[in-house]
């Protein structure tokens, strides 16, 4: 009897995994974009292999004499960090770079090399750098955005990066060369973490068609649970105590609230004292300021806060802040301004005031403390909405559309 051969269907080949260096200057303090571009690489990794190339802009600032003199030809080009890439890129045969920040350490040239090296670049903004000097699109207290379409001698002369003439003067010549090189010709594809962000980058002069709206994600350690809602709750600010953050409006609509209620602000920059000062000769002493609070150690106040306040007078990118308070199972009372209505659904998960009108803010603030247990009923609302609009899985099915249309 002749055996029955059995037929051994030939095996797809498996599926190359694509190759990804993600590039970020950091600054000299850290701060939310830092850790976005942290968790963004780690939760890219379950689709793409990834790696960083990550340089600090403190080193820029060791070595003697002759390096430091050297200082705004490196900011220009930065010959022996744009080495270091050519040869990890090299090593490491990458597919796509994905850019976050080059300013100041890593320098423009990263994208002339890119297109030496004929490696597509897709661009993730965290800011509006490409359109402001210090890359808030705020200045002296207030919104600007006289540099926007590429004349940056306004924020040279205004003295609107680190408030030296000289260190804003070279980032303004460093945006308009980089701008007049073709650079938004350049990039494959630019991803904004706003609706709000991407329009006025579309403004800028950045193709509408290039650019894709990828909100960010938030991913709640597991069988952490929200802290139970208080009965007399405060309202909580958390952030950095800088300009644009608009502690000083909120301290200012803070008057108009009955003495009752209470306001802690959790956080520490360089507004400390002043805000401090502000509040004291002011007579609020039903505000608290903490200072910094390590993450393990925030969570009385969480426990105690009715909802949180994110006050930001800048355009506000994004807003990750709304996310953490809904995580906590808190409503959020913020400003009409940048992406925070685009995330916020006003009545819903929180409520939105008027950036420019403090009574008007301390009224939305006075309605929230008004709202007892409905407020709770807010927060379970905005922890829903951060397992369905805001999940990791959400986030990642969107990153890989833009990878695939940067491939077509």
């Amino acid at each position: 009897m002749t055996p029955i051969k059995e037929t051994v269907m030939p095996q797809e080949p498996p599926v190359r995994r694509a190759k990804v260096l993600q590039i970020f200057s950091r600054y000299l303090k850290y701060g939310g974009e830092e850790g976005s571009v942290h968790r963004i690489g780690q939760e890219m990794q379950k689709q793409f292999d990834v790696d960083g190339f990550v340089i600090s802009s403190e080193d820029m600032l060791k070595g003697g004499k002759l390096k430091k003199a050297l200082l705004p030809i490196r900011t220009y080009y930065n010959y022996d960090i744009l080495k270091q890439l050519e040869a990890t890129h090299l090593t490491g045969d990458y597919d796509f770079w994905q850019v976050h920040n080059v300013f100041p350490a890593i320098s423009p040239g990263a994208y002339t090399l890119a297109a030496r090296l004929d490696v597509p670049i897709i661009h993730y903004l965290h800011n509006y750098r490409f359109g402001c000097v210090n890359g808030f699109l705020f200045t002296q207290g207030q919104e600007c955005r006289k540099c926007l379409q590429g004349n940056f001698i306004h924020g040279a002369l205004g003295k609107c990066w680190r408030d030296s003439y000289a260190q804003s003067s070279m980032m303004a010549l460093l945006l308009a060369d980089t701008k007049r090189r073709g650079l938004f010709e350049q990039v494959r594809r630019w991803v904004a973490i706003s609706q709000a962000q991407k329009e006025l980058h579309v403004y800028m002069g950045i193709p509408e068609d290039r650019i894709d709206v990828v909100h960010h994600f938030y991913e709640s350690p597991e069988n952490i649970l929200p802290p139970p809602f208080p009965e007399d709750g405060h309202a909580l600010f958390v952030g950095r105590l800088s300009p644009e953050k608009g502690v000083a409006h909120l301290l200012r609509a803070w008057k108009y609230l009955p003495a009752h209620r209470k306001l802690i602000i959790m956080g520490d920059g360089p507004e400390y004292i002043p805000l401090q000062q502000m509040a004291m000769e002011t007579g609020l002493s039903n505000v608290t300021f903490t200072g910094f609070v390590k993450h393990a150690d925030q969570k009385k106040y969480w426990e105690g806060a009715a909802f949180s306040i994110v006050p930001s007078i800048w355009q506000e990118p994004f807003g990750m802040v709304v996310l953490e308070s809904w995580a906590k199972g808190r409503p959020v009372v913020a400003h009409r301004i940048g992406a925070l209505p685009e995330i916020i659904h006003d009545g819903e998960d929180g409520f939105l005031a008027d950036p420019h009108d403090e009574k008007n803010l301390a009224e939305i603030l006075e309605h929230s403390f008004s709202q007892g247990s409905h407020l709770a009923r807010m927060g379970q609302k905005g922890l829903e909405r951060l397992k369905t609009d805001y999940s990791s899985q959400r986030w990642l099915e969107e990153i890989n559309g833009v990878y695939q249309r940067a491939q077509s």
